[in-house]
This record gives C-alpha cells, sequence and structure tokens, in this order.
C-alpha cells in the first residue's frame, strides 16, 4: 500500500525537476519588487489611486500563469523547449527514491549483444563482451552508465528503443550482435539515440578473437568520440581493456564470469575452476588471477572446517598475480582487498578496496565489499553509506539495498526502514519477472514483505527460495533472517543450524547481523554460536 506521504513525495520531487519552486521564488520576489516600485512613484507621477490595485492583481492573476508555464516550459542553452516527461512514469506503486532523474544527454545503457552464432550457444559469450564494455565506460565521470542488471532486462525481448530509454532513464543506446566462429568473430556496434531512435555510430568489426580485447576497447573509445565526452588523461587510460590473446583462456574466463552473477555455491566453485584453467593457459591474464582470487576468498569468508584453509592460499597468490601485471586494474584491487579480509588485515584491506573505488569510481563491486568490510567491523554508520552508493550504481540490484537496510535498523534509524523495505520489493519484484527461479530475489523479498508487516507473503517467498536451494548455505541463512525478524524463533533457529551444518558460516557477521537480536539469549543460539566459535579457533 503507498502512503500519502509517498505520493507527496514523488509530487514534490517532479515539481522540483520541473524547476517549479525555482519559478515561484523568482516570481513572487520581482512581483513585491514591482508593487514596492509602484508604491514608491505612482503617487508622484500623478497616476490614479487604482493604477497601485491593478498591480497587485495583475501579480496575482499572473502567478498560476507562471506556475504552469513552468511545469511545460524549460529555458534551456537551445532557447525554450518543452520539459520532457520523466523518464520513468511516476507509478502508484513505486517509491519516490527510485524514480529515475530526465535522461540526460550523457547517459547510456549497454545492451546484451544478440548471439548470431550458427548454434546459438554464446550466450556467456555476448553477455561478456557487453559487459566488459560497461566496465570500461564506467571509469568516465561525467557518463551516466546503466547498471549491467537493468540494461540485461531487455535480453531476447523486441523492445522498441525509445521504450528503453524511458524504462533505464538514458538517452543512449550500445546495442550489437557477435557472430562466432572458430578463431574468427565479427562483432557489430551501434550507438542509438533512444529519443529518436536514430543512430549516432555504428561499425562492424571483423577480427581474430585474439583481438576481442582491442575491439571493446574501440568501442568505449567510440561511443565516448559520438557523445563528444571530454575525458581526462586517466579516464582515457582506463577505457583500454587489456587481457588476454588466448581465446582459450578468454573463452574461459567469460563462462566463468557468467557463472558469477548466478551466486550459488555450486556455480562459484565452477567459476574458479574457470578462472584457474584460464590462467594455466595464460599466465598474464590479470582479470582471471582477480576473478580467481575473489572467487576463493569469497568461498573462504564462509568456511567452518579447517580443510577449506588452502583457498586462502590459492586467494592470496591468485591476488598477489593480478597486483604484479596489473596494479592499477580496479578488480585486482577488489581481489587483494578481499584476501586482507580474509586474513584479518582489515586497515589493509580498507585501503585496498578504497583504491579500487578511486580507479574505478563505476565498479559496483569495489563499494559492495567495502561495506561488507565495515558490516563485519560494526561500523553501520560508514557501512550503510557505503551501500547506499553501490545501490546508485546498479539500480535493480536487492541485495545491497538489503544490507543497507539490515544497517539502518542496526543503527535504530526506524524511520528509514518502510521506504528502503519497498525499494528491495520493488527491484526483487522487476528482477524475478525475468529470472523468476532465483532463490536470492525470493528470501531477500520475503524479508522486504515481513519489514512491510505482510508477513504471509513473506513467508511464501521465503519457503518458495527453500523449495529451490534446500541445501545451499546462504538459502538456509537468509531464511532463517526472515523468521527471525518476524519473531518465528523455533523457525529460524531451525533453519540456522541447516545452514550451519552445510560446514559454512561467519562468525563475526552473525554477531554483527541484528536479524538475529531478538534471539541472542535463546540457549540454541548461543550454542550455534559456540559451534562458530570451535571452529573459527580451530581453523586458527
Amino acid at each position: 500500500m503507498v502512503t500519502e506521504v509517498g505520493r507527496l513525495s514523488r509530487w514534490v520531487v517532479e515539481l522540483r525537476r520541473r524547476k517549479v519552486f525555482r519559478v515561484i521564488a523568482l516570481y513572487t520576489v520581482v512581483a513585491w519588487l514591482l508593487m514596492q516600485l509602484a508604491d514608491v512613484t505612482f503617487e508622484p507621477l500623478g497616476l490614479p489611486a487604482w493604477a497601485q490595485t491593478f498591480v497587485i492583481v495583475l501579480a496575482a492573476v499572473g502567478f498560476p500563469f507562471a506556475c504552469i508555464f513552468a511545469w511545460i516550459y524549460d529555458v534551456t542553452p537551445r532557447g525554450v523547449e518543452r520539459t520532457p516527461v520523466a523518464s520513468t512514469p511516476v507509478r502508484a506503486d513505486a517509491p519516490a527514491t527510485d524514480l529515475p532523474a530526465a535522461a540526460s544527454p550523457n547517459s547510456v545503457a549497454i545492451l546484451s549483444f544478440a548471439d548470431m552464432s550458427a548454434e546459438r550457444d554464446q550466450e556467456y559469450f555476448c553477455d561478456g563482451i557487453a559487459e566488459e564494455i560497461i566496465n570500461a565506460l564506467c571509469c568516465i565521470k561525467d557518463l551516466r552508465v546503466a547498471s549491467r542488471t537493468s540494461a540485461f532486462q531487455f535480453k531476447s525481448r523486441p523492445v522498441d528503443s525509445r521504450e528503453i530509454g524511458k524504462a533505464l532513464g538514458v538517452r543512449h543506446l550500445l546495442e550489437g550482435s557477435v557472430r562466432k566462429a572458430g578463431n574468427r568473430v565479427r562483432i557489430t556496434a551501434q550507438l542509438v539515440d533512444a529519443s529518436t531512435g536514430y543512430h549516432a555510430w555504428s561499425e562492424t568489426f571483423e577480427r581474430e578473437l585474439a583481438d576481442v580485447f582491442a575491439i571493446q576497447t574501440e568501442i568505449a573509445q567510440s561511443v565516448v568520440r559520438a557523445l563528444r565526452l571530454a575525458i581526462s588523461p586517466a579516464e582515457a587510460s582506463r577505457l583500454e581493456r587489456e587481457g588476454t590473446r588466448d581465446p582459450q583462456a578468454y573463452d574461459c574466463y567469460l563462462r566463468a564470469k557468467h557463472l558469477v552473477w548466478q551466486t550459488s555455491d555450486t556455480a562459484w566453485r565452477s567459476a574458479r575452476t574457470l578462472y584457474r584453467r584460464a590462467v594455466e593457459i595464460d599466465p598474464q591474464f590479470a582479470q582471471a588471477w582477480a576473478g580467481l582470487a575473489i572467487c576463493a576468498a569469497s568461498e573462504y569468508s564462509w568456511a567452518l572446517d579447517t580443510t577449506s584453509r588452502w583457498l586462502v592460499t590459492e586467494a592470496r597468490d591468485a591476488a598477489d598475480r593480478a597486483m604484479q601485471l596489473a596494479p592499477n586494474l580496479a578488480e585486482s584491487l577488489v581481489a587483494k582487498g578481499l584476501v586482507h579480509f580474509i586474513e584479518n588485515r582489515t586497515a589493509e584491506s580498507a585501503a585496498a578496496f578504497e583504491r579500487a573505488t578511486v580507479l574505478n569510481p563505476g565498479l559496483f563491486d569495489a563499494w559492495y565489499h567495502y561495506a561488507r568490510l565495515y558490516v563485519t567491523l560494526g561500523e553501520f554508520e560508514r557501512a550503510e553509506k557505503l551501500f547506499e552508493r553501490a545501490m546508485a550504481l546498479d539500480e535493480d540490484d536487492f541485495q545491497s539495498a538489503t544490507l543497507r537496510l539490515m544497517c539502518v535498523r542496526r543503527l535504530e534509524r526506524t524511520a528509514e526502514v518502510r521506504a528502503i523495505a519497498e525499494q528491495i520489493l520493488a527491484r526483487t519484484d522487476r528482477y524475478l519477472a525475468q529470472n523468476p527461479e532465483d532463490p536470492r530475489a525470493h528470501y531477500f523479498r520475503g524479508g522486504a514483505l515481513v519489514q512491510l508487516s505482510r508477513k504471509q507473503e513473506g513467508f511464501e517467498a521465503v519457503e518458495r527460495a527453500i523449495d529451490l536451494r534446500p541445501d545451499e548455505f546462504a538459502t538456509l541463512y537468509n531464511a532463517g533472517c526472515v523468521y527471525a525478524i518476524a519473531g518465528e524463533t523455533d523457525r529460524a533457529l531451525e533453519l540456522l543450524d541447516a545452514a550451519i551444518a552445510q560446514h559454512r558460516g561467519n562468525l563475526e557477521w552473525l554477531i554483527q547481523d541484528p536479524d538475529w537480536k531478538g534471539l541472542r539469549d535463546d540457549p540454541r543460539y548461543q550454542q550455534i554460536i559456540g559451534r562458530l566459535r570451535d571452529a573459527a579457533h580451530e581453523s586458527n
């Protein structure tokens, strides 16, 4: 149910966007000055007494017309133009904080490239090329790039470019196709003005697969030129996407990245295997080394037993190699930050993440992992700000939104809870429309529904997630969190116990997680904590 406050907030946002408040203030000042001038000059000039009254009436009558004019038109460097409608229609069921700004000329969405290969089995390859271009363009400070999640929702859907631009709040779309045959690749890319549907630039590249990173760089540079963006030398250097020239290594790398987006335990283990294979084929492939380190460090951070200790060594070695090969690659710094984190070197971890955000301010992973570090340190004020930044970079990501809500609850800023929960619900609903079998979206959606006092719907969403992944630690743990928030102690502890039985868990995270606040004195909860402490002691 949308509150009246929410509707009023959205109305105020639109009035500000159309500069109505600015016109009202200016009109009031000018009208007041004219009335003061009339008061001082009309009598000495011998004008009749009704003339001053006429000025006041004229000012009052002109006021609504000034407001209407401000709503409809805007004064721009090109003259007076009709104010464009909001990028996405103002919906009654959408939270005000999720409404996109009017599309800037310096805004673009990189759509998933179409697979034109004979077997139609290159989806991961097409997505990988588009994602690399996104990562390159995100380095440009004055360019707004739609998130991967937002842009890829239109994959394999015949949607008009103007409709996509309106939905994403961007002025331009980069679309293309890939035809891969043996060691040859043919990539066609075109930049479309979403407001008109006309092409601003297009080109076809037919090269050896070994040149694919060079093609991605050329496409990113062409977009910058077509949009006439002035970029710094540092930004220009970041457009250079160095990688591998070995087709097999690149293929393994893209398959691994495709799996990482599934975020399941099984997918992450498979991704680690593929990254390992990529660096075996090409030991100079920095991005693959960074991906291997991130996978290994992330997997170890939730491991319970000492048999997983070897992951620390693999993560450390891979991160060191990535740093040697590409010390100014933001992904290398993220990998290094995660390794420092699992080694309990928190100051060095924070420094690495900070450096990654400087090198590539548009890299979602850098802000997201940086925020998670501060959660484990109990510094929720800093974590919340970083999660907010991550949310802004990926307007459809629901995990950063959920963790931001966790921080807000821990800080007892109760007035903000409902608005963020509505954001999570909107984001998960959009995601599930395209990915109905993703358990993460279901259990995070369930948590948002419980926060909005819709408990039964929340429980149904959580149980759907459990049906999809009944033996996965992340599903069981997060499902338990939802029941804990709802006060369903028995079910919450049952799920937490089942999660720990998967030989996964993180003691520091569990201690800081506010979802379990109401159960901390329960002997069953304390017993689980004891098991985690014993496992942590053994692993050290």
